[in-house]
């Protein structure tokens, strides 16, 4: 009887930690990727040293995602990031999975997300220090963690179409992203406001209501992420930390629209998906 009732007790406690903290939900368990599947790509995703490691295989058109089962419409997202400088990542929210080709029409221009890839927000970790772009002119580079990019959609959101000054997000990135050492990333998505914070300092702000519920991904991009071409296989980002708060919003207040008209933004905005 003893017995039984230390491992009940066991199991309360590890469901009370689950759920502990004022609300915040452990969408990591530290051991192994219980409530994650690999939805895209050929990347590996492990658990090490309590954290989840994405590690590149191999230059591919396919970005590999690690995504939760669950989905997840309003919520404060927080988590720890170590990045090697060569690899490109981001962390998918409210983001969707295409089984088939899926036809796609925004303002009239129609598009199809092509099968096995995943499509939505990203909010990017962006670590190359030799990641030159013709999207930021500052000393010819691009530091555009926390920016916020549509996958296979509409492209940059932010610094882009919704906002952001890519040489003054340069300029901040640059000097708040710690290249040897872990990286703290808060994002909250509520109702129609995405907002997110790198080292606690505020980076992107925007409203759209394209997709307002979706699940969460880790993703590895396979494809070299800097101009002199380095060797990304093997090449490791680690997450530790993920946790998530819910947030509960009055209907009414759900989706009040974007502060921007799509419809109003020119068609030469908009890049192929390989320019990320």
């Amino acid at each position: 009887m003893n017995l039984l009732r230390f491992i009940v007790l066991i199991i309360v406690l590890g469901i009370w930690n689950l759920h502990a903290d004022n609300g915040w939900v452990n969408l990591f368990n530290g051991n192994n990727l219980h409530g994650w599947t690999e939805k895209a790509g050929d990347a590996k995703f492990y658990v090490t040293n309590d954290c989840i490691v994405g590690e590149a295989v191999s230059e591919s058109d396919t970005n590999s995602v690690l995504c939760t089962k669950k989905r997840y419409d309003n919520f404060i997202l927080e988590l720890d990031f170590k990045a090697d400088h060569q690899i490109f990542s981001g962390v998918h929210i409210r983001s969707q999975y295409a089984a088939k080709d899926t036809p796609w029409d925004w303002d009239g221009r129609p598009l199809t997300i092509p099968a096995g890839h995943v499509y939505g927000y990203l909010v990017l970790i962006d670590p190359s220090p030799n990641h030159r772009w013709w999207t930021a002119t500052l000393f010819d580079e691009r530091w555009w963690t926390g920016g916020i990019y549509d996958e296979l959609r509409r492209q940059w959101l932010y610094p882009g179409i919704l906002g952001g000054n890519a040489d003054n997000f340069s300029s901040q990135g640059m000097k708040i992203f710690n290249m040897t050492n872990w990286n703290h990333l808060r994002i909250e998505a509520v109702g129609d406001t995405v907002k997110t914070w790198l080292n606690g300092v505020p980076r992107a702000d925007i409203h759209d209501s394209m997709t307002p519920t979706g699940f969460i991904g880790l993703q590895v991009r396979d494809w070299i992420s800097d101009d002199d071409h380095e060797t990304l296989e093997g090449a490791k980002v680690r997450f530790k930390n993920i946790r998530l708060k819910p947030v509960s919003l009055p209907a009414k207040k759900a989706n009040r629209g974007t502060n921007t008209p799509l419809a109003n933004v020119s068609s030469s905005k908009f890049y192929r998906q390989s320019h990320i």
